[in-house]
């Protein structure tokens, strides 16, 4: 550990004494819950952090609201949403996802979007973009699903403009046609 890093087991720990001490190292956090974290290496055992800046994030048995990382690691628990140049969910769930190359093993997952996706033990993904996808896995939307989907909606959208569109006009001749014959 570095001379600024922080380990804690006690949950008096401040937030603010925590982020002060945790600059430019680690923080550590067992059995407890940080709001906002930066630092180097934030890792966290049995609690969550809401959200984290920070070269290297990692919890186990909990959760992340939302990290910017270079790293992310999350087992048993899970990730709202995770930035990063390399994320590894196991056994948990992870929102959305943006990162360079992104690892799930038993977990699930609503959107990932990485230049590499692997995929070890079985787990779900609902929307999947990647260049390369390593393992096996049904997105509930591939890059093709999303492309018919997104014409779908647009012309639902087109479609209603035009009903709604009319619609308002017949309106507008009623009123003036009513008032002419009052």
């Amino acid at each position: 550990m570095t001379a600024s890093s922080v380990t804690s087991t006690d949950p008096t720990l401040t937030e603010e004494r925590a982020a002060l001490d945790a600059r430019g190292g680690a923080l550590r956090r067992d059995r407890g819950g940080i709001r906002q974290a930066t630092a180097d290496q934030v890792e966290v055992h049995v609690g969550g952090i809401g959200a984290a800046q920070a070269e290297d994030v990692f919890v186990q048995w909990g959760g992340i609201g939302a990290t910017r990382a270079d790293s992310v690691g999350v087992e048993f628990g899970a990730v709202g949403a995770a930035l990063a140049g390399e994320v590894r969910v196991t056994q948990g769930f992870a929102g959305s996802v943006v990162a360079r190359e992104a690892t799930l093993e038993q977990a699930i997952s609503r959107t990932v979007i990485a230049q590499r996706v692997a995929i070890n033990r079985p787990s779900a993904i609902g929307i999947l973009i990647a260049q390369h996808v390593q393992g096996d896995v049904r997105p509930l939307l591939d890059w093709r699903g999303a492309l018919a989907a997104g014409v779908a909606v647009g012309v639902a959208a087109a479609i209603g403009l035009v009903v709604r569109g009319g619609g308002e006009q017949t309106g507008r001749r009623q009123l003036r046609f009513g008032r002419r014959g009052g």
